[in-house]
């Protein structure tokens, strides 16, 4: 009777995935509070509300359960996306849906202070002519555009564009999206731990009408950095750092990307999910790749767990929650190293709780857009 009320594998895994990418939120929001209680860090309005989202229990199970009601509308994620992108995906998608709903709330509620002209995001008008776009086939690129084409004319033409296929209710957060709002909560939901140096970085949008869904529309979003000779990595989050270095480190500018890429549906009804999610991360230096272990954070870093099993305990006795994490913290690295293989320094497969390195040194295929 026991093993049949058992929680099934799968279940388990979505559950320890959940809690990590929430443990991170609740981590963020505590440390900037603590930032602020010591006046190392402005605050605002928009910030003690983006805070309060995380540190008040009731809320930040509301919004848990919309990831996992997310994880329940979008079963084939489980079984198609390696655990990294799973959980980047689970991250994005919350990220997004905050965006979105925020226009929803009152003035004093509000999380972020966005602005908008005429439904459209004013950091997309900004960010318009620094990019690629392509809505529905037609690519827009001040870059490549006539010679003569004055800016406001280019723009025109991609406002155009852009109104003849969103409808109005879903313009402010399509636009958001496409734009550096959009980019930031990609960055967020990321495990690369690594900030390059030079080089280039190409950034491209694309929306179309969805196929699957009638009146559905998809956002792919995407950041490709490559050709830096120098990287800086933060060593308090990674997993393993053998350099005591904190200072930029060389790479091979030739065989050097990260990549990192996603895309989200957007539904008439509101419903924001992310139906893919790519981090290719691939650094050489001297022609080796660079340990991912190396490069990127954890899902859920072992370093962490006491830590966390602590903010949790204290959470209790302060009433604030039942305990984020009531399961034994120890399942989240059980279930993620079951399904996520990565190569050792030896070369052979060793357990871990992520795998965003390139495609033949994870153990898992890329997963294309």
């Amino acid at each position: 009777a026991a093993a049949a009320s058992s929680p099934a594998p799968a279940a388990l895994f979505e559950t320890a995935l959940l809690d990590a990418v929430f443990a991170r939120l609740l981590a963020a929001a505590k440390e900037e509070h603590a930032a602020v209680s010591r006046e190392r860090l402005r605050d605002s309005r928009t910030k003690r509300n983006r805070r309060e989202t995380y540190l008040v229990a009731p809320t930040r199970s509301k919004w848990r359960t919309r990831s996992q009601r997310f994880l329940q509308r979008r079963r084939d994620l489980l079984s198609t996306l390696p655990p990294a992108a799973l959980y980047g995906a689970i991250f994005l998608q919350h990220l997004l849906e905050v965006d979105a709903s925020d226009a929803l709330f009152p003035e004093h509620s509000r999380r972020f202070e966005d602005s908008f002209t005429e439904s459209v995001s004013d950091q997309f008008l900004l960010d318009a002519t620094r990019g690629r776009y392509e809505v529905e086939g037609e690519v827009f690129h001040f870059a490549e555009s006539a010679a003569n084409e004055p800016e406001s004319a280019f723009l025109e033409r991609i406002l155009t564009a852009l109104r003849r296929l969103v409808p109005a209710a879903l313009l402010p957060c399509v636009s958001m999206a496409m734009s550096q709002s959009g980019l930031a909560a990609l960055e967020r939901a990321s495990l690369c731990a690594a900030a390059v140096s030079g080089g280039r970085q190409d950034v491209s949008y694309a929306l179309c009408e969805d196929p699957e869904q009638l009146g559905g529309l998809l956002v792919t979003m995407q950041v490709h950095r490559h050709g830096f000779r120098e990287y800086v990595v933060d060593s308090m989050a990674v997993l393993v750092d053998d350099d005591d270095d904190d200072g930029p480190r060389p790479c091979d500018a030739a065989t050097s990307s990260v990549r990192k890429a996603a895309t989200a549906r957007y539904a008439t009804a509101g419903v924001v999910d992310v139906v893919a999610f790519e981090e290719v991360v691939e650094i050489r230096h001297r022609g080796q790749l660079v340990p991912m272990e190396s490069l990127c954070k954890p899902i859920l870093p072992e370093a962490s767990l006491h830590r966390l099993a602590t903010i949790d305990a204290k959470d209790e006795e302060e009433g604030m929650s039942e305990g984020l994490f009531g399961r034994p913290l120890r399942c989240v690295l059980r279930c993620l190293r079951r399904r996520c293989p990565r190569r050792g320094r030896d070369g052979k497969a060793a357990p871990s709780t992520w795998c965003p390195g390139p495609p033949g040194e994870r153990g898992e295929e890329t997963v294309e857009l």
